[in-house]
C-alpha cells in the first residue's frame, strides 16, 4: 500500500493543531470482511452520529482507501504496523518539536499498543493521542517505549456514569453538545473544536466540549447533550 497515514492538514480540525499531526482513518464498527468490530463500545447514538462519511469521507474513493487500510491491518498486521511506524519515523525526523499521532481517527482499537508491541524503534519526539469509549484505555500514560499517550474518554447516552467517574478521577472526557456551556456537571468545558490536539494541553479533570455535527444535530438518543434554552 502506497500510504497508510494521512497528514493532519487533510482534516478541518487536525489542521488547526499546534503540532504537526498524522492521523489514521479506518472503517468503523464491523465494516470489514472479517466482521471484526473496531468500535466495540459504540452506542446507538454514537453510530448514528458517526462522522465517518463526513467531509472527505463522503467520497467513494476515500471510503475505498479506508477499507483497504482496514483489510491490510486485519489481514497482515505485521506488514501494516511496519509500514505505519516507517511513515511515523519519516515524518518525525522532519518535524521540529512534537509530532502528534492519532491512530483512531474513525475507530477505537488497540493500535497504539500493537505498534509499541512490535518493539520497532519510534522517534522520541512522537506523542500519541486518541478518543475512546473503552474506559480501561482512557487516561494518560507513558508507554514502555517512553512515549506519552493521552486518551480522552468519550461520553455517550449509555456511559455517562463512567464519564463522571473518570472526571472525578482527574481524567478528560469529551462530550458532544448542541451548544457549549461554560461547565458540565461542575467541570470546566474547553472548546475541543478549536484543535484536535487540545487534549494534550488542557488540565486534567476537564471536559472537551464538541459541537454536534452532521447527523448529530438531529440526535434524539441522548448522545448529544442539549444545553440550548
Amino acid at each position: 500500500m502506497k500510504k497508510i497515514l494521512s497528514n493532519g492538514n487533510t482534516n478541518e480540525k487536525t489542521k488547526k493543531n499546534l503540532r504537526e499531526t498524522l492521523i489514521l482513518y479506518l472503517t468503523p464498527t464491523n465494516q470489514n470482511s472479517k466482521g471484526i468490530n473496531l468500535c466495540p463500545k459504540a452506542s446507538d447514538g454514537c453510530a448514528s452520529a458517526c462522522l465517518y462519511s463526513a467531509g472527505r469521507g463522503a467520497f467513494n474513493s476515500v471510503q475505498k482507501a479506508r477499507l483497504e487500510r482496514t483489510e491490510l491491518m486485519l489481514g497482515d498486521r505485521k506488514a501494516f504496523l511496519t509500514q505505519v511506524i516507517s511513515e511515523i519515523n519519516r515524518k518525525a525526523k522532519r518535524t521540529e518539536g512534537e509530532l502528534a499521532v492519532r491512530f483512531n481517527g474513525t475507530s477505537d482499537f488497540k493500535l497504539v499498543e500493537l505498534a509499541i508491541a512490535t518493539n520497532l524503534p519510534i522517534e522520541p519526539n512522537v506523542v500519541f493521542y486518541d478518543y475512546t469509549k473503552i474506559i480501561s484505555k482512557a487516561g494518560e500514560r507513558m508507554l514502555s517505549s517512553g512515549h506519552r499517550y493521552v486518551v480522552t474518554f468519550s461520553r455517550s447516552e449509555v456511559n455517562e456514569e463512567e464519564a463522571l467517574a473518570h472526571l472525578q478521577d482527574n481524567g478528560i472526557v469529551a462530550v458532544v453538545f448542541d451548544e457549549l456551556p461554560y461547565e458540565w456537571k461542575g467541570f470546566k468545558v474547553y472548546d475541543g473544536d478549536l484543535r484536535d490536539d487540545l487534549m494534550l494541553d488542557i488540565p486534567k479533570g476537564s471536559v472537551l466540549g464538541l459541537y454536534a455535527k452532521g447527523k448529530g444535530k438531529k440526535d434524539t438518543t441522548g448522545f448529544v447533550v442539549k444545553t440550548k434554552n
